[in-house]
């Protein structure tokens, strides 16, 4: 038998895969750099850059919902004080809504004392052209005035209006009262002692 030599091509090695660089921190020219941030899936819409993840809206929603919470407390705004009236000028708008039947009579008791409050019954009942006068009107104080005694008395002449351009006259005397005397308008305890009207 003859032998033919056989001649054998030396194997080609196979082709080695494309370098995938590791996962984790990336590498530059100066030394390890910044982590890569990785996007979870789902989180961000189609042509979304920004991988965070959207924050809950501001705007509330329809329906009642809870309440802020609790803040730190603050003061309730507070207007400047009123100030008492002076007590002629009070005892003067009283006797004229008493006598004009805005008011009872019982609105001044212990206020208009002995004789005066009698008195003050009287022009109730003589008066009732005032109440014709200022039905459905408002009628008001349109001048006081006031003199004090020796005694610390005041002695007080006021011009009421009932309508328009119709006035009348109110006198009165007012005198201060002290703890003994009972009750009374402001500190002084003033208390009406004469009245008159016409």
């Amino acid at each position: 038998m003859r032998l033919t030599p056989v001649s054998f091509a030396a194997p080609v090695p196979p082709a080695e895969p494309p370098a995938v660089p590791p996962a984790g921190p990336s590498t530059g020219p100066y030394g390890r750099g910044r982590p890569a941030r990785s996007r979870p899936g789902g989180t961000a819409p189609p042509g979304r850059r920004d991988t965070r993840r959207p924050g809950p809206s501001l705007r509330p929603g329809p329906g009642p919902g809870p309440g802020p919470g609790p803040g730190p407390a603050t003061r309730p705004a507070t207007g400047p004080a009123v100030r008492p009236l002076p007590p002629h000028i009070w005892f003067a708008g009283r006797l004229l809504d008493v006598l004009t039947g805005r008011q009872p009579l019982t609105c001044l008791a212990g206020k208009v004392r002995n004789e005066a409050y009698q008195r003050l019954w009287e022009l109730h009942a003589e008066r009732t052209d005032w109440r014709e006068r200022v039905r459905g009107r408002t009628p008001y104080v349109y001048r006081c005035t006031l003199f004090r005694t020796a005694g610390g008395a005041l002695e007080v002449a006021a011009v009421v209006a009932l309508d328009q351009d119709v006035f009348r006259a109110l006198a009165f005397r007012l005198e201060p009262g002290d703890e003994d005397s009972g009750p009374g308008y402001g500190p002084a305890r003033w208390r009406c002692t004469d009245v008159a009207a016409r």
